[in-house]
């Protein structure tokens, strides 16, 4: 599972409505991440967007460059 620091980077460039629509979390939640003013989300959070944002995320993507 990503860190919330991996999750910031790798919302950076993210629509947050696409996130939200594909991981079920609010949008405002997602925002709140992204902008480092949530601290600690909870594991629910935590989970679905690194089940989402893992397979694309360089710290954790098989093939880096």
């Amino acid at each position: 599972m990503l860190d919330i620091d991996e999750i910031k980077r790798a919302l950076h460039d993210r629509v947050l409505l696409t996130v939200s629509e594909h991981t079920g979390i609010n949008r405002n939640t997602i925002a709140l991440i992204k902008s480092g003013e949530a601290k600690n989300p909870s594991h629910r959070t935590m989970k679905a967007l690194s089940d989402y944002l893992a397979p694309v995320h360089p710290s954790v993507s098989a093939t880096k460059p």
